[in-house]
């Protein structure tokens, strides 16, 4: 396809063929940008679960010190 796009472009003159060559560019740069995108999100995500995973975590020791701590105050 984008041999035949160049092809007419050609006939058109070089500012034509210009044009289209950077549009073309212009879109697989964006593809590129686009993946190393979606791999960051998928990052992000991994890393967001990993900390939800420790506060949930984080929580049961604070309701565990707590109740200790309720346990020690009325015994005395």
């Amino acid at each position: 396809m984008e041999s035949t796009v160049m092809e007419t472009a050609i006939s058109q003159g070089i500012w034509a063929v210009l044009a289209v060559f950077l549009l073309i560019y212009i879109v697989k740069s964006n593809e590129q940008r686009d993946a190393k995108q979606e791999e960051r999100e998928k990052n992000y995500q991994t890393v967001i679960e990993n900390l939800t995973e420790k506060f949930q975590i984080l929580n049961q020791v604070q309701n565990d010190l707590k109740e200790i701590k309720d346990n020690l105050l009325n015994k005395n």
